[in-house]
């Protein structure tokens, strides 16, 4: 073996058969069956024509056995394309039926062009890093023994689910495992009116469908459809490499991210009411204390009047004791809020509203302003 891990092709026979390139051209132009088979052929023969250094091992483990001795790191020199592919296959074998040692990596540079140079690493992959988690997958039964008891009540019920038998049967288990997960969070699960289930999250209720549907390039394939009660849609259907039971992790998730966008939205529609409510409140108490200090200092501005028109009755010539007077002034000590100063006045009752001007009221306007005279103690027109 070489030395350093290099793989040298100066040693390949210069002067390849003329058969085998000839061969090659040919079933590279004709893509027929047999010319597969002759170009496998040609492939073999290309491969016995290398030095014994520079063709692949013959199975994973003799990677791993090259890897070793060569300290981890293999160089293949420029190989050709033959060569190059066969390589590759070989690393995929060792990726795909997980033969990497664990706590070990495989990486490789060269895979089109240039050396191919294979290293095994330790520790973990780098981009392993960057990939997103892994989504926990909700268990589907095989088969439905013990079904929630909506699953069970829409079995009773064949025209509400898919009319093809596997799609009947392949809702039903879909149904019985959202059921399932939904109850474990605390979820409440009931029939819908249309839809096959109602699930109830944070107190708002999402509807889960399920129908087939027939196409071109499909066959009646499975379609789950999940909608709330502000018109939000999402779908999810059978594809030809990922069937719909590989998305129940993400339909569980659009339920619980929908549940928890209505209850928010809920709560803000809740707090803007209570805004509203306070506002009107505030409003009403506002307009009751307006009218009742109007009224207090309506009746402090009378009873001064009155006792200044008694003043003036005295100075007239009406005698001070004169019954009216008496009852002028005792009127005017009830009038006075001064005589008793008030408190702040209870709030009207949750019932009562602020008055409201009329649409067809109309409002005076204000009178038009007196200019000052130097001469005379008030305005005049």
């Amino acid at each position: 073996m070489p030395r350093g891990g290099e793989f040298g092709l100066d040693s390949v026979q210069s002067s390849r058969d003329a058969r085998t390139k000839s061969a090659l051209l040919s079933v590279h132009q004709t893509p027929t069956s047999d010319a597969r088979v002759e170009r496998r052929m040609c492939e073999h023969a290309l491969m016995d024509a290398l030095p014994g250094s520079t063709k692949p091992p013959a199975s994973v483990q003799g990677l791993l056995d090259l890897l070793e001795k060569a300290g981890g790191s293999l160089q293949v020199l420029d190989p050709p394309e033959q060569v190059r592919a066969a390589w590759r296959r070989l690393i995929h074998a060792m990726r795909s039926g997980g033969k990497v040692p664990k706590g070990w990596h495989l990486v490789h540079r060269g895979r089109d062009a240039g050396d191919l140079v294979i290293e095994l690493r330790r520790g973990r992959h780098p981009s392993k890093h960057y990939q997103p988690k892994a989504r926990s997958s909700a268990p589907i039964p095989d088969s439905l023994v013990n079904p929630h008891p909506v699953v069970d009540g829409l079995r009773d019920q064949p025209s509400r689910l898919p009319a093809s038998d596997e799609n009947r049967s392949r809702a039903l288990l879909l149904l019985q495992s959202i059921c399932k997960d939904a109850e474990s969070r605390g979820w409440v699960v009931r029939v819908g009116k249309e839809a096959l289930l109602s699930v109830v999250v944070n107190d708002q209720p999402i509807e889960v469908r399920m129908r087939e549907e027939s196409g071109s390039r499909w066959t009646l394939r499975l379609v789950l459809t999940v909608t709330d009660t502000d018109g939000g849609v999402a779908e999810w259907k059978d594809y030809a490499r990922k069937r719909l039971e590989h998305e129940l992790p993400a339909v569980l998730s659009d339920l619980r991210q929908r549940g928890r966008r209505l209850h928010d939205r809920r709560e803000a529609a809740v707090r803007a009411e209570q805004r509203r409510l306070q506002q009107e409140r505030d409003r009403v108490v506002t307009s009751h204390r307006d009218q009742v200090l109007r009224d207090q200092v309506g009746a402090w501005l009378l009873a001064g009047d009155i006792r200044s028109y008694c003043g003036d009755l005295v100075a007239a010539g009406m005698p001070p004791e004169d019954p009216w007077l008496s009852w002028a002034h005792t009127y005017a000590d009830g009038l006075d809020p001064l005589a008793d100063p008030p408190g702040v006045p209870d709030d009207p009752p949750p019932t009562a509203t602020a008055p409201r001007r009329r649409h067809d009221e109309r409002i005076s306007p204000p009178p038009p302003q007196r200019p000052w005279h130097p001469n005379r103690r008030w305005y005049h027109g």
